[in-house]
């Protein structure tokens, strides 16, 4: 009984000490704060500078500098720094570089400067605002933003004073969607990852701003994710459908919302409830908010196979290797091609002009409609493999 009675002192004792705030590893909390934000040193008087096309682009025009923010369990923090037009609300800002920094400073050239401002003015524009003035010296704010990796609670800097002379560039703003959720850990990520979304494929029209994305993805039964708009933290777009969805076999629609502020009040998309585990074809239209999916169903068609070029003959799937295979050992030498019926007649519709052939694989190594490359001419006996990666790039083996 004294042995037990010691055990039992013993086990609480390291339960308290386990416990201790000096332990690092509970020293970073979801409603952590930023205690200090970051202070932006101003930039050299008079802090103006002349973009030049073809002349200065790549020339080096200056540091930005800034105190690091203080969190209350410090934790890591990411900065990022943002331009706006001088005296605004920020309600338009844009990055001036779109990556992060973990340090306190960031170069930047005369072609970082005149890239961010017209940005900027493509994005006064498509918010109604009036663009910005090219070929002039124009006032610009300039702050830090700073987001606390763990907690993503964000501070910002006062601003500080630019003067940029851009010249206007005729550029295509390529819209940018993330997917966030289990899936990621299929693709050397940790789930839920929002610091590190995956970037969809942009299959929109950069000229008319038409917003739409795919992506092939491996999904589990359990497995749900939703998506950002920037890949970096849930508060530049936090997408998830708006509400629970009935689980249904084939193709699924999905309505999507907006939880920008992370209240939870979206769904998660959870898509291989009914079908199971395998690779998913995922499309999604931000313009309707509105989000297609089905699980691809890949074969080989052609001369060389059993259905010829009347039908596909369906391959098998390996979930852990994202591997479809051809099993039979009827190919004969001739031509043929990969192809997902399934996945073109729920996009385009079974009465869709050329639907059925939407998703196919030829030489050039891509999932795409008609211009996927010539067809594989392949041996007797082969024993044709497909792998589907998340940007719809392919690797075709056993030909």
């Amino acid at each position: 009984m004294k042995k037990l009675t010691f055990l039992l002192l013993g086990l609480i004792a390291f339960a308290f000490t386990s416990c201790s705030d000096d332990d690092p590893s509970i020293n970073v909390y979801p409603g952590e704060k930023i205690i200090t934000v970051p202070v932006l040193d101003a930039l050299p008087a008079p802090a103006e500078y002349i973009s030049q096309e073809d002349v200065n682009e790549d020339v080096a025009a200056g540091t930005f500098k800034w105190t690091a923010a203080a969190l209350e369990y410090q934790g890591p923090v990411s900065y990022y720094i943002q331009i706006a037009p001088a005296g605004s609300d920020f309600s338009s800002a844009v990055d001036v570089f779109s990556a992060s920094v973990s340090t306190t400073t960031k170069d930047f050239t005369f072609g970082d400067l005149n890239l961010a401002v017209n940005r900027l003015s493509l994005a006064l524009v498509s918010n109604g605002k009036a663009k910005v003035k090219f070929g002039t010296l124009a006032e610009f704010d300039v702050r830090v933003k700073a987001i606390a990796e763990k907690s993503q609670v964000i501070g910002y800097s006062l601003t500080q004073l630019m003067k940029i002379n851009a010249y206007e560039k005729i550029i295509f703003n390529t819209p940018e969607l993330f997917l966030v959720g289990a899936p990621q850990a299929y693709y050397g990520q940790s789930g839920w990852d929002e610091k590190n979304g995956i970037s969809m494929k942009y299959i929109g029209n950069p000229k008319t701003n038409t917003k739409v994305f795919e992506a092939y993805v491996k999904v589990a039964v359990g497995d749900g994710f939703k998506f950002t708009g920037d890949g970096k933290t849930w508060a530049n777009g936090n997408y998830g459908t708006d509400g629970d969805v009935a689980a249904i076999s084939g193709g699924q629609e999905f309505t999507l919302i907006n939880d920008g502020d992370n209240s939870k009040s979206s769904k998660d998309l959870k898509i291989a409830e009914a079908d199971g585990a395998g690779l998913y074809y995922v499309r999604v239209d931000m313009d309707a908010m509105k989000v297609k999916v089905i699980k691809m169903k890949w074969g080989v068609i052609g001369a060389a196979t059993a259905g010829g070029w009347n039908d596909e003959t369906a391959m098998g799937y390996d979930f852990a290797t994202n591997t479809y295979a051809y099993a039979g050992s009827d190919i004969t030498a001739g031509e043929m091609k990969f192809r997902s019926k399934n996945t073109g007649n729920f996009i385009n519709g079974v009465a869709g002009a050329g639907g059925e052939w939407t998703f196919n694989v030829g030489d050039l190594l891509f999932v795409g409609d008609g211009g996927t490359g010539k067809n594989f001419v392949i041996t007797a006996g082969a024993k044709p493999k497909l792998v589907v990666n998340f940007d719809g790039t392919a690797v075709v083996t056993g030909l």
